[in-house]
């Protein structure tokens, strides 16, 4: 009888330390999940639309951020759709990106002379905000929406907010929204955790007054 009660107070205890170990599993898995989430979150920041007078296509990521600026443009949040100027080219041609993203734009209704390019070759966000506040300037445009991936955002709000801290144009920035990226599945894939990673050390290198 004794050996019985013994027996079943070490399954209790057991039952008991599995109990304790699963519910602090999945206390550190939902502490992770939220930790990860907020991570992503952070680095994704929206203004609210409001008409403007142009629409701003930074380089990189080139296709969810056309194809944001192309539904802004034909929802009539602006008329006049702006590319930053890389001077990368496609391929093993002579052909610019802009160029080919200039034929993209047309081929979906924008007439040509909608469409502008930056005069200034940009290598960063720093240079990307430069060359739009030459541009916006010389063409007295008085705002314009700036359309990025997700993950960019923040930073690029940084940016712009700095280089347009003592300019009347109206800075507005917009995620594009079918990017891949997504600040709840983000953590899922290899190439969620290379962006993340690498934009968090981009902003940190920002704070630092390094360029970004």
């Amino acid at each position: 009888m004794g050996n019985q009660e013994n027996s079943k107070f070490s399954c209790a205890r057991l039952f008991a330390s599995l109990a304790g170990c699963l519910t602090g599993l999945i206390i550190f898995i939902s502490a992770l999940y939220m930790g990860l989430r907020a991570a992503g979150a952070y680095l994704i920041v929206a203004d609210e639309l409001v008409p403007v007078r142009a629409i701003v296509v930074l380089s990189g990521g080139t296709e969810p951020r056309m194809r944001e600026a192309l539904k802004l443009y034909e929802e009539g949040y602006g008329a006049i759709i702006i590319l930053t100027e890389t001077g990368g080219k496609l391929g093993e041609t002579d052909q610019l990106y802009s160029f080919d993203m200039r034929i993209q734009l047309m081929n979906h209704g924008v007439p040509s002379g909608n469409i502008l390019i930056t005069d200034m070759q940009v290598g960063s966000t720093i240079d990307e905000a430069r060359a739009v506040r030459e541009i916006l300037t010389t063409q007295h445009y008085p705002s314009a929406i700036i359309v990025t991936d997700p993950y960019h955002t923040r930073r690029t709000r940084m940016v712009f907010r700095e280089a347009f801290s003592d300019s009347p144009i109206d800075i507005y920035i917009r995620p594009a929204g079918s990017s891949w990226y997504n600040s709840r599945t983000w953590f899922l894939s290899t190439k969620g955790w290379q962006f993340t990673i690498l934009e968090y050390v981009k902003l940190i290198g920002y704070l630092l007054g390094l360029n970004a």
